[in-house]
């Protein structure tokens, strides 16, 4: 079986989270689904995000990644992997001690403690719910992830202390700006690797992320950027032309 995973943002939408390419790109996934193609979106967004975007333009995809490969949709089951309750105490703990903003990811909710800054990127269905502790919610909750927010230097800091005080978790930096604290092992590739062992894999992407993917993939398709072991393309809908030519 032949399958084609993409990112969300960057990959299939622009800024104003329109697709890009417009018809022709959602044309040419309508052509891939009708003669035999899965497909399936691979995002660091949540799984109803996923679906938001689905509904607005009618793709009809129901293999979902989310969380950058913690959480897997597919053939009407969610698996997700989560953090460990008791870790995930201590972390928050931890993470109290320092000049930063922290987000918890549940499976299907994003908690706050305060409202976001407008600059930062909108849920396309907002999941959100302020707490001013997370301490009461996590032994009640499915704990996906923690997100960070604060300056690069304090983030290497808190980086390097959670990998030396836990074992189970990592710490990856998504930005200058941000962390991410997630169940070790956890990535967009493992995550295609789960889901389809044996098909023959087409991954579009343009961020470091999906590099992940490229280990796992037929063939992978980069976004406007020359790396290693890729094909440079100039858009997703480049990329959807170049697999018609396989």
């Amino acid at each position: 079986m032949k399958v084609i995973v993409f990112d969300l943002d960057g990959t299939l939408l622009d800024t104003k989270n329109e697709i890009i390419g417009g018809e022709k790109t959602l044309s040419l996934l309508n052509d891939y689904q009708e003669s035999g193609y899965r497909l399936a979106i691979c995002t660091g967004r949540l799984d109803h995000d996923i679906v938001a975007i689905n509904r607005k333009y009618h793709l009809g995809i129901t293999e979902r990644i989310s969380q950058n490969g913690a959480v897997i949709y597919q053939g009407n089951q969610l698996n997700a992997a989560l953090l460990d309750k008791q870790a995930a105490v201590k972390i928050y703990d931890l993470l109290t001690e320092y000049d930063v903003r922290v987000e918890m990811n549940t499976v299907s909710n994003r908690y706050w403690m305060s409202p976001r800054n407008p600059d930062f990127p909108k849920e396309f269905y907002d999941s959100s719910i302020i707490k001013e502790d997370f301490k009461a919610i996590i032994p009640y909750q499915p704990v996906v992830l923690y997100l960070v927010v604060g300056k690069e230097e304090c983030l290497k800091e808190i980086q390097t202390v959670i990998k030396q005080k836990f074992t189970q978790v990592d710490a990856i930096l998504t930005s200058k700006t941000s962390l991410e604290i997630v169940p070790l092992h956890i990535s967009k590739g493992e995550a295609i690797r789960t889901m389809y062992p044996e098909d023959e894999v087409y991954a579009i992407g343009d961020s470091e992320s999906d590099l992940a993917m490229l280990e796992y993939a037929h063939r992978f398709y980069y976004v406007k950027e020359e790396v290693e072991g890729t094909i440079c393309v100039e858009s997703i809908l480049a990329a959807l032309e170049k697999i018609k030519e396989e």
